[in-house]
């Protein structure tokens, strides 16, 4: 089959040879709308442009392109590491592109699409709506989510256990004696966060404790508002204090960390605090944090694996065939996590009762 050229793209898409010509130079002169026809065709009839086709010839696109909210994210660098650990393998090298929140991802994907050839798509957790990379999957490119905030939409995925790593960090909490543990959340638009509180509350309700509204606090992973939530709840008195908190995130830990300084409070003897994510700083802040390991570098090589997978052979499959394959049998993999057992927390403090007598201010939990 002969190689289509831009003027049989114009004929197929019903514009312009320069209509072509420029959506190809990713110019702005041309209709969103007409621009995502154009890509559209292109990706249908699997039309390389001559610039694509002249490193194809050279054996250098054997792509992958990496979508990340921000290099400064702490879980980008890790997944990245897992990643490159099977694509230098495979043979394939990875392209990194930065999608912020307040960028659309249509333009980014005309981008990609028209300027590097890439074979597949890594996803890592973003906060825009995924229907521009289910329909992209659908067309027939490749798409796996990393650490995904939407667990239920139609795309290959690979994420950590958030529910279980929620239930993992109240057990610890629990079995060290304290009974008030505060929750500081995350962003609740996040499934993950979602899945974290579910489990903050399961484990209270499991053993034998009311959840306490008051002790829930928003935090939005800002860490001024963490803290102003968290002086909230230093400020109780101190039979209603909560002995521990478990924080959505670690950054969000050290958040409370700072607040219980200011409060005066010592970290773990007055207030144990655990969190969420094992960044390369929790071990080494002072405390070191109590926290649930994400596995991120495996979920860059899960999702990577993934992503070859449905790549396949060098021989691309016909278009669309991505679109025939059920929503149900589309792999979600749900990575386990593990407590890393640091120094800030500890067993439930005492405090003095009316009386003068030193008691408890918990029951240890049963083992």
């Amino acid at each position: 089959m002969a190689k289509l050229t831009i003027r049989d793209i114009a004929a197929l898409a019903g514009v312009s040879k320069s209509t072509v010509s420029l959506v190809l130079n990713n110019s702005p002169k041309v209709d969103p709308a007409t621009r995502r026809h154009v890509l559209a065709v292109m990706r249908r009839n699997r039309y390389v442009p001559s610039f694509a086709a002249t490193a194809l010839a050279k054996g250098s696109t054997r792509l992958i392109g990496m979508v990340v909210p921000g290099l400064s994210w702490h879980m980008v660098a890790s997944i990245n590491i897992g990643v490159a650990a099977v694509t230098e393998r495979s043979g394939f090298d990875i392209i990194l592109y930065t999608a912020t929140n307040d960028r659309d991802y249509g333009s980014l994907i005309d981008r990609i699409l028209t300027s590097s050839m890439v074979s597949g798509l890594l996803v890592v957790s973003h906060e825009q709506p995924l229907e521009p990379l289910v329909q992209l999957h659908s067309d027939g490119l490749p798409v796996v989510l990393v650490n995904t905030i939407d667990a239920d939409v139609a795309l290959p995925s690979v994420t950590a256990d958030n529910y279980d790593g929620a239930l993992t960090a109240m057990d610890h909490l629990l079995q060290l004696g304290h009974e008030r543990i505060a929750c500081v959340q995350g962003r609740m638009v996040y499934r993950c966060c979602q899945d974290r509180y579910r489990g903050y509350l399961d484990a209270l309700r499991s053993a034998g404790i009311q959840p306490d509204p008051e002790l829930t606090k928003p935090g939005d992973f800002l860490p001024e508002q963490i803290r102003a939530r968290s002086r909230e709840l230093f400020a109780l008195p101190a039979d209603q204090r909560p002995t521990a908190v478990f924080a959505h995130s670690d950054v969000t830990a050290y958040a409370v960390m700072t607040a219980a300084a200011e409060a005066g409070l010592r970290v773990p003897e007055d207030v144990s605090v655990i969190g969420f994510d094992d960044i390369e700083s929790a071990a080494q802040i002072r405390p070191p944090l109590t926290t649930i390991q994400q596995p991120f570098v495996d979920m860059g090589k899960r999702a990577a694996e993934l992503l070859l997978d449905a790549i396949g052979p060098t021989d691309e499959p016909p278009a669309g065939e991505a679109a025939e394959e059920p929503a149900d049998e589309l792999p979600r993999l749900v990575m386990p996590t593990s407590l890393i057992v640091r120094a800030s927390c500890g067993p439930a403090p005492v405090t003095r009762s009316a009386r003068g007598r030193t008691q408890p201010t918990t029951t240890p939990a049963k083992a």
